[in-house]
C-alpha cells in the first residue's frame, strides 16, 4: 500500500503518510498526476489530520513542475497549517532544495492573496 492513514487515540485525529516512491516512482516528474493524487488523498482528509508525512526513500529524482503542482499549491491553499502539519522524510539533497523553493513560492503567493 502506498499510503497509510493511524488513528491518534488521544485526540482521535489521524497521521497520513505517503510512500512517494510507492505512489509515483523513483522519478516524480508529471505534476498533473501528483496534483490530482494529492487532491483525491491528502485534501479530503487534511481537516481530520494532524500530522501528514511524505516519504521520499527511494525516490531519486523530482522535477519543478511536479513538486510547485503538488507541494507548492498545498502551500498556498492552506499556509502555516502546512508547516505545522507535514513532515518529509528521506529526502535526498536535491529533493530538499526542490521542496524549499516551492514551498517558498507558495507562501509567497499566499501572502500575495491575502493582500490583494
Amino acid at each position: 500500500m502506498s499510503y497509510g492513514i493511524k488513528r491518534q487515540d488521544n485526540f482521535n485525529l489521524m497521521q497520513l503518510e505517503i510512500n512517494m516512491l510507492a505512489e509515483f516512482g523513483d522519478f516524480l516528474a508529471d505534476g498533473h498526476v501528483g496534483n490530482r493524487v494529492m487532491s483525491l488523498r491528502v485534501e479530503r482528509v487534511w481537516d481530520k489530520c494532524e500530522t501528514i508525512v511524505f516519504d521520499f526513500t527511494g525516490v531519486h529524482n523530482i522535477t519543478d513542475s511536479f513538486v510547485h503542482a503538488t507541494f507548492g499549491n498545498m502551500v498556498e491553499d492552506h499556509g502555516e497549517d502546512f508547516m505545522k502539519k507535514t513532515r518529509f522524510k528521506g529526502c535526498s539533497p536535491l529533493i530538499k532544495s526542490f521542496l524549499s523553493i516551492a514551498i517558498g513560492v507558495g507562501m509567497k503567493r499566499r501572502h500575495a492573496q491575502k493582500l490583494a
